[in-house]
């Protein structure tokens, strides 16, 4: 039952990928460190705490568009999967992450760049449980799991269009929101536990 929504995501863009006018791929650089604030304070700009257990994480991801303008409207579906390395600042071993998801990318084209608004949702499966939600979950006596739910929030724009330079045209700098939590319950049994990361990214579409 778990797995239900990540299946569902991944069908309805299969089901949109003949709309697809081109093969159009993206490469992502990103790096960042833990965060002691909640996901909805990250997202709501309430909250930018960092974790005190200076933990950080470094990774890349690629991607495959899907489609492209949904319904005529300037949204894009990527199909996404990841390889993270968590830097644990001698607390535990650092590990991997493989993380596999469904991105919906808003694009608004104002003030001769391109901003790029994007929401993910998908699966995490840590080597290791990150020594900061392990020890959420020891304080909430929570649950926890290798195996949750991954969610991600960035915004980025086009660098190129920036400082203008063409040959720098489709690399976008941005921020990102790397979540991982249990759903409610519906991973692992995890309620409340979780980890977030605020970082820096550079993407590459081609």
């Amino acid at each position: 039952m778990k797995f239900i929504l990540t299946f569902f995501l991944l069908l309805a863009s299969l089901l949109y990928a003949q709309e697809v006018k081109e093969n159009d791929y993206s490469v992502r650089l990103f790096g960042g460190a833990s965060s002691a604030s909640d996901f909805d304070q990250l997202y709501t700009f309430s909250g930018f705490n960092t974790s005190k257990y200076s933990t950080n994480v470094y990774g890349t991801d690629i991607g495959y568009k899907l489609v492209e303008n949904l319904w005529s409207l300037p949204f894009d579906i990527y199909a996404k999967t990841g390889l993270s390395y968590f830097d644990e600042n001698g607390h535990q071993a650092d590990f991997l992450e493989l993380t596999l998801y469904i991105k919906l990318i808003y694009k608004l084209n104002t003030l001769g760049n391109q901003f790029r608004f994007g929401l993910a949702e998908g699966i995490s499966y840590a080597g290791r449980i990150p020594w900061s939600e392990k020890q959420e979950a020891i304080q909430e006596n929570d649950n926890q799991s290798n195996l949750l739910n991954y969610m991600e929030i960035t915004f980025d724009f086009d660098i190129g269009r920036l400082i203008r330079v063409k040959n720098m045209q489709n690399y976008h700098l941005g921020y990102l929101i790397k979540h991982r939590s249990g759903a409610k319950g519906t991973y692992g049994g995890v309620s409340d536990g979780g980890s977030n990361y605020n970082c820096i990214y550079i993407e590459k579409n081609f």
